[in-house]
């Protein structure tokens, strides 16, 4: 499975990324750079770092206990793929909140430091995302659609209960299968700026970093109150008539 969090420079890298530690336990490695005749650049590899933990002691003195909660720091690592000079946008397969609260989370901070643009975490649109499948004219099926009503509270609709009407206003978070690119790609959003990929199981940076340029990117936003724009399609219909029957 490829998963991930979705982050975006504020402006394209003048170059892309280059191999790079130093003796705080900071690191980056290139495992691939792909260069492409679209002027498409996807680049993958690892990234190290330390992020802070908070850790709790427990202390005896004599018939007493006591507690005591310290921040140390711990070394991770997180594969990524990125395309920073470009569209300026790195997938993190895993990520920790940074020591300091005004940081990005790691290890965006460190693509921060590296190619020295700011860089944030972004919120995807997941019924956006439906719908681009669907104005395609894709082969596409739905496996679940996540709603969050007005009540704070969150709909799940599983199997065949989550029509299609109903994933294109998806707003917390949609898992589907969708014909891309000659590829059946079988996947999960969220709009929490989430997304795990589960068939094919493994995809080379190319065309990972194709799908995202073309499918993801798009549907990205800063924002965090996006809501969403409901529209009354011919799928609604039929599936409503389908039901009744």
């Amino acid at each position: 499975m490829i998963s991930g969090s979705l982050a975006l420079l504020q402006e394209p890298a003048d170059e892309p990324l280059e191999n790079y530690h130093d003796q705080t336990g900071r690191a980056l490695e290139v495992d691939e750079t792909q260069a492409y005749l679209d002027d498409l650049v996807i680049q993958s590899g690892l990234v190290a770092g330390e992020v802070p933990k908070e850790e709790e002691r427990v202390i005896l003195d004599g018939h007493e206990i006591e507690t005591e909660t310290r921040t140390v720091t711990r070394r991770v690592a997180s594969e990524w793929v990125a395309d920073v000079d470009g569209e300026g946008w790195i997938l993190a397969e895993r990520t920790h909140s940074s020591d300091l609260e005004a940081d990005p989370d790691w290890p965006f901070n460190d693509f921060s430091t590296r190619v020295g643009q700011e860089i944030a975490p972004v919120r995807l649109k997941p019924w956006e995302f439906v719908r681009r499948q669907r104005d395609e004219g894709r082969e596409w099926t739905v496996e679940m659609a996540t709603h969050e009503s007005n009540l704070d509270d969150v709909t799940i609709e599983w199997g065949h209960g989550a029509l299609k009407s109903k994933a294109v206003d998806a707003d917390v978070g949609v898992a589907l299968t969708t014909f891309w690119n000659d590829v059946h790609v079988r996947l999960v959003i969220y709009a929490s700026g989430y997304l795990a990929i589960w068939e094919p199981s493994e995809m080379d940076p190319e065309l990972l970093g194709r799908f995202i340029h073309e499918e993801i990117v798009p549907i990205a936003t800063f924002a965090d109150d996006v809501e969403v724009e409901e529209e009354e399609t011919e799928q609604q219909t039929l599936e409503t008539e389908e039901v009744s029957a």
